[in-house]
């Protein structure tokens, strides 16, 4: 639509630029040849008249000095020629019915005589003395005040020029200025038309693309795939909408998850809750049992068998427990190494893997109690990993702001498919996990500022990389244990 109304506008501006030019054109030719004609005949008069020959008398002697005189400048646009006297009588014409005639209703003869200046008009052919022209077509009148020497106006020649050679140059000029402005009109119509399907192709059409996407995302539909073209803003535009498609997705896809795991943290914190009280009472009961029958060798074994299910049972409800439960850091400055040392008691190492330790005495603030839980996980995971006979090296060193800690097992490795997946919660390969270890490691870690990230290898072994911002440290040598 509003193409339509440029391109009209533009038709309008084109034709209405060329019937000014034109109409400029025609006033500026007419006004130069009357200029020259005035000038030429004026001059011929001042050398050729005498003020005796504008007197209203003795016309018959006049008309053969004014009929020599005119036949001398005479052109082919003259058609007519008057002289009139001051008393705005005919003195001369090629009329000869009306010399000598006075004619008071030429307003123009009065403005020449008047102003003393030349006076031009567009014949209309209807004053009583020029009725006699109307033969000879569009005809242009001039009034040529005549001068004597002293500057006095002595008289007015009045000549009818024809404009058949003007109007045929200035119809010619404005055959060639409409013709260029018709040009100019198509030129301009189609640069607008060229830039109009342009901006459609590269801005227009995207940017309806770009707004179809945005109306599928708000309607839920998040897999939006960008096939922007045209402008590379555009481009770009359409890309980032695509971005934000996909990280919608995944957030979308987070919150649910999230919602779900809320949801399982809440059932799985009542059931640990509920089983810790029965566990207990099984583990005491179980006590008062061995000292009552622990000296029977075939009993002993069973005790012993149950017993390890009690502890399995326990440090699975624990795991879930550090893992739904949420509570604020009890920061105390503790030496990292009676950490390690508390954990490596806890998570009962057997005899055939050798557990090293090089560390630097450094203390931090931190909550001990859940770093415990953090090096237990991770040296029982090492433990399980390992299977048999085997080396765990925890290596402990301080950074300029931070304390690295490493715990590396020989055991098999983590196949590249399952690393990425280690942290999430409820993944697990152990028929026997609970899949909760490990996040809570990475919450806890990540509650003291810190950071936790893995390397590993596979037929070689895992690394487990801990760093935790210092705030207080007390250095001392290297200490290398073998526990």
């Amino acid at each position: 639509m509003w193409l339509s109304i440029v391109i009209c506008v533009v038709i309008i501006a084109g034709f209405s630029m060329s019937y000014f030019v034109s109409d400029y054109f025609k006033q500026t030719i007419l006004k130069r040849d009357v200029d020259v004609n005035a000038k030429f005949i004026a001059l011929q008069a001042r050398q050729h008249l005498t003020p005796e020959d504008f007197a209203p008398k003795d016309y018959d002697k006049k008309d053969k000095k004014f009929t020599q005189f005119f036949n001398e400048i005479d052109t082919d646009e003259i058609e007519r020629i008057k002289v009139w006297s001051i008393d705005q009588v005919v003195v001369y014409s090629d009329d000869k019915s009306i010399v000598g005639e006075s004619f008071h209703d030429n307003d123009e003869l009065k403005e020449s005589l008047d102003g003393g200046n030349v006076v031009t008009e567009i014949s209309d052919l209807t004053k009583s003395e020029s009725v006699s022209e109307k033969s000879f077509g569009q005809l242009i009148e001039m009034y040529i005040p005549i001068k004597s020497n002293s500057g006095k106006i002595i008289g007015v020649i009045e000549t009818y020029a024809s404009l058949d050679l003007v109007n045929t140059y200035i119809e010619n000029a404005n055959k060639i200025i409409v013709a260029g402005t018709l040009s100019s009109i198509i030129i301009v119509g189609a640069i607008i038309l060229m830039t109009f399907k342009t901006f459609r192709r590269n801005l227009i059409n995207p940017i309806i693309g770009i707004q179809n996407h945005t109306k599928m995302i708000a309607e839920g539909k998040l897999d939006v795939k960008s096939q922007s073209k045209g402008y590379d803003e555009v481009k770009n535009l359409g890309n980032q909408v695509e971005i934000m498609s996909s990280k919608l997705k995944e957030q979308q896809l987070t919150i649910t998850k999230n919602e779900r795991l809320s949801a399982i943290g809440e059932l799985a914190a009542r059931l640990a809750h509920d089983l810790r009280n029965p566990l207990s009472v099984i583990r005491n009961s179980l006590i008062l049992i061995r000292h009552r029958f622990g000296s029977n060798p075939e009993s002993l074994e069973y005790f012993n068998r149950i017993d390890r299910s009690i502890s399995r049972m326990s440090h699975q409800l624990e795991n879930v427990m550090d893992f739904v439960t949420t509570r604020e850091l009890e920061l105390n400055s503790k030496n990292i190494n009676e950490i390690i040392k508390n954990a490596l008691e806890k998570a009962n190492i057997p005899d055939s893997i050798k557990v090293n330790v090089t560390a630097e005495e450094i203390k931090l603030d931190c909550d001990p109690s859940k770093l415990e839980i953090v090096f237990d996980n991770i040296l029982v995971n090492a433990k399980q990993a390992i299977g048999g006979s085997g080396t765990i090296d925890i290596r402990v060193k301080k950074e300029p702001d931070w304390i690295k800690i490493e715990i590396q097992d020989s055991g098999q490795g983590i196949p590249d498919d399952i690393l990425p997946k280690i942290f999430e919660p409820l993944f697990t390969t152990k028929q026997k996990g609970t899949g909760l270890g490990l996040p809570s490691c990475k919450n806890i870690i990540e509650q003291h500022g810190g950071s936790i990230s893995v390397k590993t290898e596979l037929g070689k072994g895992t690394n487990f990389i801990i760093a935790l911002p210092i705030r207080s440290l007390q250095k001392q040598e290297p200490l290398i244990s073998s526990v």
